[in-house]
């Protein structure tokens, strides 16, 4: 069973071993060449980062996916956008619907706080496309970007 938790303090731990072993995988699909402990620690502290929210998923107390992401809007028109910084699944976690529940999630909370639509720069490799094909009322440009309403606008 997969439960879900907000990133903190209290599971930061579990939260680097995750990173440890995306890394260990995945170098090439990570943004960074070494997990910087100290650095994350410090940046929990932050204020600067307490905008940007990280969802754990967790099966059996260990973590295998997450999302990121940070809310912000546009004061001329009002509108109130997500942007998706990171979303990543552990190899061995993968295709038991593990990201889609992740963006359940996020989307849960984007409902909660009037978001109207997300953003994220998308992977376009052939598993990328077939998951973010199956996103209902989004568009993935060409850009590569994928635009997804939350509310329709008239």
């Amino acid at each position: 069973m997969v439960i879900f938790e907000q990133l903190d303090l209290s599971n930061i731990e579990e939260y680097i071993s995750y990173l440890k072993t995306a890394l260990k995988e995945e170098p090439n699909l990570m943004t960074i060449t070494e997990v910087d402990e100290e650095g994350i620690k410090a940046r929990m502290l932050d204020p600067l980062f307490h905008h940007s929210t990280s969802i754990l998923a967790k099966e059996n107390g260990i973590v295998v996916g997450r999302i990121e992401y940070h809310f912000y809007g546009c004061i001329q028109g009002g509108y109130k956008m997500a942007y998706v910084n990171w979303v990543y699944v552990l190899k061995a976690y993968r295709h038991k619907g593990i990201a889609q529940m992740l963006f359940l999630e996020f989307e849960k909370d984007c409902k909660k706080n009037n978001i109207d639509q997300y953003f994220l720069i998308r992977a376009t490799n052939e598993d990328a496309n077939r998951f973010y094909n199956q996103f209902e009322n989004a568009e993935l440009n060409e850009v590569p970007l994928l635009r997804k309403y939350l509310t329709l606008h008239s």
